[in-house]
């Protein structure tokens, strides 16, 4: 169970950064990875979208950006992970007064414990307590574990890596929201019968999420930001919910990143698909003043 706790919680931070519905198309060239310079800005600053269910092991094969990351003096990521982390995490998905077998139909709750069982040989009534939305997650990132198998014990989600390197060699580290406002995001803006009906709808088409995973994961690799929109439009949140998961957060996020950069060299590692479009950094930067240009992640 301590194993599924901290995977679990590498999920969340995930989807966090992964919602449907976009709000605008792509208005970014395809790139993973940007140089700011420009207005007051003494040295150049960097930020890399990362796909937070790949790991260590492919952001080390990522040479020049793991070269200016090690030039750069501040590491910001969406959240700080600490030790606390999994633990509120998992309060936070728990269920109050109810049950997934409570929410679920019979048939619904027998079709997601055999995909369960067959993606990570878990039971479901394992996770009896945990909301739906928690439950999609889990299946998530036991798909991509199925497709992308990795070594657990060493290879860390992209987000985390960076923090921990950050910390080791000595960076300053900023998280640009708190706790509160990814939970929010991920789940309390969802009612828990909107979070059955996504939950049972991905269980149902359990063949097409295998499909988009294989190529959400070549889109990334391969640098294709305006495949990744295309992909993820086709899912199943609402323009409301895609505001709050992306364009709100943005908003906040553009109002500290200037002063940051403008103090030492920054190396900012959020979700791919903050970067992307009208209401993404990489354009709220440009219309902020700065020359925000795409480089090679190699």
């Amino acid at each position: 169970m301590g194993k599924y706790c901290r995977r679990l919680l590498f999920a969340f931070i995930a989807v966090s950064s992964l919602p449907g519905t976009l709000l605008g198309q792509n208005q970014v060239e395809d790139a993973m990875f940007w140089e700011v310079r420009g207005k007051d800005l003494p040295t150049p600053s960097f930020l890399f979208g990362t796909f937070h269910l790949l790991g260590s092991s492919y952001v080390d094969s990522l040479t020049q950006v793991m070269s200016n990351f090690n030039q750069c003096k501040t590491v910001v990521g969406e959240i700080l992970i600490d030790s606390s982390m999994t633990m509120r995490m998992m309060i936070a998905a728990r269920l109050n007064n109810t049950s997934l077998d409570k929410l679920l139909t019979p048939a619904d709750y027998q079709k997601t414990a055999r995909w369960l069982r067959e993606l990570s040989g878990y039971e479901l009534n394992l996770f009896n307590e945990m909301n739906p939305m928690a439950i999609q997650i889990f299946l998530m990132t036991m798909l991509q574990e199925k497709h992308y198998p990795t070594d657990k014990t060493f290879d860390e989600p992209m987000d985390i890596y960076f923090q921990n390197r950050g910390k080791k060699d000595g960076k300053y580290l900023v998280g640009l929201e708190t706790f509160d406002i990814q939970i929010h995001a991920l789940f309390n803006q969802f009612t828990l019968a909107r979070q059955v009906a996504m939950l049972t709808k991905f269980v149902d088409e359990k063949d097409k999420a295998r499909t988009e995973l294989i190529q959400l994961n070549k889109s990334y690799r391969d640098g294709k930001l305006a495949q990744l929109e295309r992909l993820l439009a086709g899912q199943t949140y609402t323009k409301e919910e895609a505001e709050v998961m992306l364009d709100a957060r943005n908003k906040q996020w553009i109002e500290q990143l200037p002063p940051l950069m403008k103090q030492q060299p920054t190396f900012v590692a959020v979700g791919a698909l903050h970067l992307a479009g009208k209401n993404g950094l990489v354009n709220l930067l440009r219309q902020e003043g700065y020359t925000v240009t795409p480089r090679a992640v190699k």
